[in-house]
């Protein structure tokens, strides 16, 4: 079985479903034309939100600077006390006014499933027995162990938890420079941001008790666990379908797409998957439930070999609901352009959608840059 980790071949794309293959790059050039997703507000300063994930022990040597930075997860390698610590001094040494950080698989002192021996006490071990499979990786670290002994200092450490955050515009000495046109359409207002982050993934893969966070590919770890007014989600795990290996080989949860859905985040900052790093603007519209309804359709042929994926051209010539689907992701995203750049609508509601991977796919080196998302 191929690594579902590792991006397939084009032509297995298009072996697969010759029709969603095609559609791909037409959806994501119709995004990039409609224009942001949502604009800062016009009273209050623009804030600027440096997003990086899966560093593995490692530092990126110029990480742009910004109002915000967070860190979405494997911040090491072997779980330890350690490594963890290592990076958190990392993080702690750059100038971001605020950080948030939250965990990933490879970050097991925070799961005491997953904990090295070297880090277990005894009211650890205690309550590593007492917790089952099916729900450590949904509930809070502070609920079964002792505090944390990582060094945060100014660093918001999340795990199904949220955090409120205050950003101030600049003082009036730093912006001197600006013009009086620009300085107008700005204000002293402070501004608050709701950040949540949780670091539970799905095990696709068979994992070792050294992963952390793994839940079975089918259980439900998301439903109503996201508060309803989270303006910046941060999960480890991708949602299906976006910057997860899309289209047809999706390794992303289809339960946090639908949390999703029903929170509708500003920005929603993910992972883990190192070959998919990028951002995508999301509208929450029948462009992308349509796009989506696609993917989720087409998912279960990632695993047929390519002689039965050769059967996706007949399935798709002779899949009426596909091509209806194809036809609105079509229909809603060229209306949502001429909205944007020919009537000059303006896009609201909408948000990001950032794989912040900075390993650069299996390589052991740090290649994809930050991602930096203005709200």
């Amino acid at each position: 079985m191929a690594n579902p980790f590792n991006r397939p071949s084009i032509p297995d794309y298009f072996i697969s479903s010759p029709l969603v293959a095609l559609l791909y790059p037409l959806h994501q050039v119709l995004l990039r034309l409609r224009g942001p997703p949502r604009l800062p507000p016009a009273d209050a300063h623009p804030i600027r939100v440096v997003c990086i994930s899966d560093t593995h022990a490692l530092e990126w040597p110029n990480v742009p600077d910004g109002d915000l930075l967070i860190h979405a997860g494997d911040l090491c390698n072997d779980g330890s006390v350690r490594e963890i610590q290592a990076a958190v001094d990392w993080l702690r040494s750059l100038p971001h006014p605020h950080k948030v950080v939250i965990g990933g698989n490879h970050d097991s002192y925070f799961d005491t499933r997953s904990r090295l021996e070297e880090d277990r006490d005894d009211q650890t071990s205690n309550g590593y027995a007492a917790v089952s499979a099916s729900t450590a990786s949904i509930r809070s670290l502070d609920d079964i162990t002792a505090p944390s002994r990582i060094d945060w200092g100014d660093i918001h450490y999340l795990q199904h938890s949220a955090v409120t955050l205050e950003f101030t515009p600049p003082s009036s000495s730093d912006t001197d420079s600006i013009s009086s046109s620009t300085s107008a359409l700005t204000s002293s207002r402070p501004r608050n941001l709701t950040i949540y982050g949780a670091p539970q993934i799905p095990a696709i893969v068979p994992m070792g008790p050294e992963h952390a966070f793994t839940y079975p590919p089918h259980h439900d770890a998301w439903s109503r666990t996201v508060p309803p007014d989270t303006d910046i989600l941060i999960t480890h795990t991708p949602p299906q379908a976006h910057l997860d290996m899309s289209p047809i080989y999706s390794i992303g949860c289809p339960n946090l797409l639908a949390e999703s859905w029903r929170v509708r985040p500003l920005l929603h900052v993910f992972g883990h998957v190192h070959y998919a790093a990028g951002k995508e603007p999301i509208f929450w519209d029948e462009a992308q439930r349509a796009w989506e309804r696609l993917c989720a359709s087409r998912r279960p042929r990632a695993k047929y070999s390519r002689i039965l994926a050769l059967l996706g051209f007949m399935r798709d010539l002779l899949d009426p609901a596909g091509w209806v689907d194809v036809a609105r992701v079509v229909f809603y995203g060229v209306l949502g352009v001429v909205w944007a750049q020919v009537w000059g609508g303006e896009n609201n509601g909408g948000g990001w959608f950032v794989n912040a991977a900075c390993m650069y796919r299996d390589s052991g080196r740090l290649r994809n840059p930050p991602q930096v998302i203005t709200l």
